[in-house]
């Protein structure tokens, strides 16, 4: 029962005091409701400073540099955030680096294919250039194999057949074979272009017509000129150009025409060029001679010719100046030099020529440039008759 009264006694203490407490507080102002509600400032703990330690192989734990100073709330609020911006950064370096290594894929995939392109392409035309070559080959072969004299028989058939002879008078000339041609009647037209000066000569004086009644060609079979004798006819003539067009009446047509060089050819020309002259000097039969254009520029009147240094004499003039490398036709040959008056010298290196830029030149405005190739015009009729030939506008160059 002792016990029993003291525990109540002891409660009933407890109470009085707790009481007496309650009566005895100060009034809360509101202040101090404010301040109750404002956060609390947490001290940061600092952490004991180890202490050196006497023995010089031992060192302080360097790990309360990194505690001290670094408050939970720190501890605890700034290490979330941290992960979140590096898994982020490492995303989109790891997005961009994917694209790079494929847009490089893309490209070193385009590049493979485009060079294996190329080199099949190469080395297609490899092969079809072997094979061309090898196709070339025997005629290259035949071709190295030819003898001069086969040669020599390409520049007879381009120089020396295509000359024809002019007689008349007690004088001689020459001329050179253009172009062959089918009349409606079926007769062949021989068209030969020659010197003015050398028709005006050789023609028939008891004619009205400009006639000349003894042209001679070539025979090839008897290796000298035919004892055939043809009439020919004028139907264009450029005296002051020293230049005449004739033309002949065949049964059969003559296989050996000039080869005219392209206006190209003709316009690259220079001194120096190697040609042959060929025409029927003194009478003879046509007969080739070597030399080089020796002047572009030897006027004469009015006009201007070239220079020759081929040997070339009374009889030449009409013939052909031809390209010695091919054969082709660049000029007419129309004077020679004299020296002295009582008894001239001819001075045969010196020999003058109309360059074909001129005969061109004259046969489109005739009308006649077909003869050369290039047009489809065609010829002024010659005078087989009491009518005079046909006149032909003109044309400029």
């Amino acid at each position: 029962m002792n016990e029993v009264a003291g525990k109540h006694l002891s409660l009933a203490l407890l109470v009085l005091v707790a009481l007496y407490g309650l009566l005895t507080v100060a009034p809360i102002s509101d202040g101090d409701v404010a301040q109750a509600l404002a956060p609390a400032e947490v001290p940061v703990p600092m952490l004991p400073i180890p202490q050196a330690d006497s023995n010089p192989n031992h060192y302080p734990d360097e790990s309360w540099e990194l505690a001290a100073g670094v408050s939970d709330v720190e501890s605890v609020d700034s290490q979330p955030f941290e992960p979140v911006v590096a898994n982020l950064t490492s995303d989109i370096l790891a997005a961009e680096r994917a694209r790079i290594l494929s847009e490089l894929n893309s490209q070193r995939e385009g590049l493979r294919r485009w060079v294996g392109n190329e080199i099949d392409r190469t080395d297609r035309k490899i092969r079809d250039l072997d094979s061309r070559i090898e196709a070339l080959l025997p005629s290259l072969a035949s071709s190295s194999r030819k003898t001069p004299g086969q040669n020599n028989k390409n520049k007879v058939a381009r120089m020396i057949y295509p000359i024809v002879q002019l007689r008349g008078n007690g004088t001689v000339g020459s001329g050179v074979v253009l172009k062959n041609e089918v009349g409606e009647d079926g007769i062949w037209h021989v068209w030969i272009v020659t010197a003015y000066h050398v028709v005006e000569e050789v023609r028939d004086l008891t004619s009205d017509k400009v006639v000349i009644k003894e042209l001679r060609f070539f025979d090839p079979e008897k290796g000298r000129l035919s004892e055939i004798c043809y009439d020919g006819y004028e139907v264009a003539s450029l005296p002051e150009s020293d230049l005449s067009l004739i033309r002949v009446d065949r049964s059969s047509p003559w296989p050996y025409e000039a080869v005219v060089a392209q206006e190209q050819v003709c316009s690259s020309l220079s001194v120096f060029d190697s040609v042959y002259a060929v025409g029927c000097p003194l009478g003879n039969q046509p007969l080739p001679t070597l030399g080089e254009i020796s002047s572009q520029h030897k006027p004469v009147g009015e006009e201007v010719y070239w220079m020759v240094n081929a040997p070339t004499y009374f009889g030449n003039s009409g013939g052909g100046i031809f390209l010695a490398k091919d054969g082709e036709l660049v000029g007419i040959s129309s004077m020679i030099y004299t020296y002295g008056k009582r008894s001239p010298m001819v001075v045969p290196h010196m020999g003058l020529f109309v360059p074909f830029q001129t005969v061109r030149s004259w046969l489109r405005r005739e009308g006649y440039s077909y003869l050369l190739g290039n047009s489809s015009s065609r010829p002024v009729p010659a005078t087989t008759g009491d009518e005079a030939p046909e006149k032909v506008g003109t044309r400029s160059f």
